[in-house]
């Protein structure tokens, strides 16, 4: 439901910032600030991105799990998704979503908080569930 109410009320008060935001600057001026937030997230979502993947990789190699980087690249992502729209309110939640310390702290709070889980942490034998076999194999073509 409040999903629903956020769909119907975004497009509402976009229109009404961007009518303050028009009277200030003009129609034009207002527009060519949406068009240069646009290009913006383009950008952001190309370099975060790029920079994001090489972090993951190179923490991988290292053997460590990259969850907070992934989630901080995700967030990017959405940030700059967020600059795509046009609109002076999600303008603005990108632009703050992609602060770095903003970025790493909402990481943070959402591994801590549990909605992302970091596995790849081997059981022992005493966690694991289930009937397990050992064996070996021969491939016979």
């Amino acid at each position: 439901m409040r999903f629903l109410a956020l769909i119907v009320l975004l497009p509402l008060i976009e229109v009404a910032a961007f009518a303050q935001v028009g009277g200030k600057l003009g129609a034009m001026g207002a527009v060519f600030l949406t068009l240069c937030t646009a290009f913006l997230g383009v950008f952001l979502i190309k370099t975060q991105g790029f920079r994001t993947l090489t972090s993951v990789r190179e923490q991988v190699a290292q053997g460590q799990m990259p969850a907070e980087t992934v989630l901080s690249g995700v967030m990017v992502f959405v940030c700059g998704a967020l600059l795509l729209i046009p609109g002076f309110v999600t303008d603005t939640l990108g632009l703050i979503g992609l602060l770095p310390f903003v970025r790493h702290s909402l990481a943070a709070a959402i591994i801590k908080k549990g909605m992302v889980v970091q596995s790849g942490q081997p059981r022992s034998h005493q966690e694991q569930k289930g009937n397990v076999i050992e064996g070996q194999y021969k491939r016979e073509d």
